[in-house]
């Protein structure tokens, strides 16, 4: 088992230190913070539709924002506004760090599900980042395909909610 860098914070250069909880800063264009979670560090046999490798992760936006960056403790109860898969520069270079680590980081009511595609072959239902079974007919056609997201993603994402005020889009 890879433990955690000795402090926070820390810029990921692959997912080997990322744990579920671990929470990072979104600089917004307003000069507040939004903030990011790690919701899961999946194998590939836990996310079988999705191109897992050393340096990839779910990433999710948390229904936070302030002005200072966010500390474990504020975000603690904020719950995942949406979540996808993405590179871990999506961290460092929208000029993030690991600032620490709250102690929840999944759906708490599974309203995040998702599936891995729409046709052809098995499809996956998703939540907090990994396969948990195969969709039924009826969540394949409804429930949305999870994503994978570019490195800012998340910082337009972050602005289109808590800067302009406009609704998540999954």
């Amino acid at each position: 088992m890879i433990s955690r860098p000795a402090a926070y914070p820390f810029v990921p250069k692959s997912n080997a230190y990322l744990v579920p909880g671990h929470i990072w800063g979104i600089p917004l264009r307003d000069g507040r913070s939004a903030c990011g979670v790690v919701v899961a560090v999946p194998t590939a046999e836990e996310a079988p539709h999705q191109a897992i490798n050393s340096r990839t992760f779910a990433a999710g936006l948390l229904d936070w924002v302030g002005d200072e960056l966010p500390t474990p403790t504020a975000v603690d109860d904020s719950p995942l506004l949406n979540w996808g898969y993405g590179h871990i520069k999506m961290i460092g270079e929208n000029g993030g760090s690991i600032l620490g680590q709250r102690s929840s980081v999944h759906d708490r009511d599974g309203a995040l599900s998702g599936v891995s595609h729409r046709m052809g072959g098995t499809v996956g239902l998703y939540r907090d980042g990994r396969m948990v079974r195969v969709a039924t007919a009826d969540e394949a056609r409804d429930l949305p395909i999870i994503g994978t997201w570019g490195s800012t993603y998340i910082v337009a994402l972050a602005e289109r909610v808590f800067v302009y005020g406009k609704p998540v889009v999954r």
